[in-house]
């Protein structure tokens, strides 16, 4: 098994990300990263593409770090795998875990930060290898119900705050400009007091966004917009990426109105899962999982230099 880099246009590529990939895996998600994305693919031994992964790497005072990049829920790895039995299937999986594991410390990252998607449940290669394994969790929602069975999943307070939405006469609309939603996104990082990489937002919304991969839903109060989601999605999954609303105009089922028309239009693309990339806040886990998803588990992966893990420990003790 062999692992070399890839460039984004590689045809053959392409045909393996649309057919086992995800929107994350497109050469659209992709280019937004530019010269920090790294794509790099897997090949048996007869020299064939059977796989990739991808992630983003950069070097801040002179240390390489490869990271999971920004807004994109895993590193995108896909595999194609020709066991035939389950014991075969588990071995030649974990043989391509072990080369990309050696493929991080050969490369002698000083940090490495990386997620798998849900499709990946043993990483215990990682562990062997000393790296930390941690469980983070998403909700995804299965759109192969009857829209009013979809509904009575969500709680009573999800259920009634939508009601109440539409008795105030809220309008729910699909939004094609991208400025309303950019600035409702905007507005609910200000309210939390947290940062944005607005710049990198706005490549979203405006390089890669159009009406084959993405769509928003925008609530009014009259005329004025007041919330908002924006989903990105591919030939089966729809994924929640933002959300945002006007902290001066709130309304409780504003957003979550957004959300269930995000869901039914999901339904209507003949989509199957409506994915929440879910968080590991518990303020925002508690929101999706009033959506009535079924609860995913996914891993990532860290190991850093005993320096910079001594440093993020103090920030982040849940991952190192």
């Amino acid at each position: 098994m062999k692992l070399a880099r890839l460039n984004i246009s590689d045809e053959k590529y392409n045909i393996l990300a649309k057919r086992y990939g995800s929107v994350f895996n497109s050469i659209e998600w992709l280019r937004l990263f530019g010269k920090n994305l790294v794509l790099i693919g897997i090949y048996n031994a007869n020299n064939e593409l059977i796989g990739a992964f991808f992630y983003s790497s950069s070097v801040k005072l002179g240390l390489r770090y490869a990271l999971t990049p920004s807004y994109t829920p895993s590193i995108g790895f896909v595999i194609v795998n020709p066991a035939q039995n389950k014991s075969n299937a588990i071995t030649f999986e974990k043989e391509v875990h072990e080369a990309i594991s050696d493929y991080f410390l050969l490369n002698k990252y000083a940090l490495v930060s990386i997620a798998f998607p849900v499709s990946v449940n043993d990483t215990q290669v990682y562990f062997w290898k000393k790296f930390k394994v941690i469980p983070n969790y998403t909700y995804q929602l299965s759109l192969h119900q009857d829209p009013n069975a979809i509904f009575d999943q969500f709680t009573s307070e999800r259920r009634k705050s939508i009601k109440k939405a539409e008795k105030d006469q809220l309008k729910i609309e699909r939004c094609f400009d991208n400025n309303i939603v950019f600035d409702l996104i905007c507005k609910t990082f200000e309210r939390k007091q947290k940062t944005i990489n607005q710049a990198f937002v706005k490549k979203i919304l405006f390089e890669f966004a159009n009406d084959t991969n993405s769509y928003a839903f925008v609530a009014y109060d009259k005329s004025t917009p007041i919330a908002t989601t924006f989903i990105i999605y591919d030939q089966n999954v729809a994924y929640y990426l933002f959300g945002g609303y006007n902290t001066q105009l709130k309304h409780h089922g504003a957003g979550p109105s957004c959300m269930w028309q995000s869901i039914l239009h999901a339904k209507q693309l003949g989509l199957s899962i409506f994915d929440f990339e879910g968080s590991m806040l518990p303020e925002v886990e508690k929101y999706f999982r009033e959506f009535g998803g079924e609860i995913k588990p996914y891993y990532t992966v860290h190991r850093g230099l005993f320096p910079i893990e001594v440093a993020l420990k103090l920030k982040m003790r849940n991952k190192f």
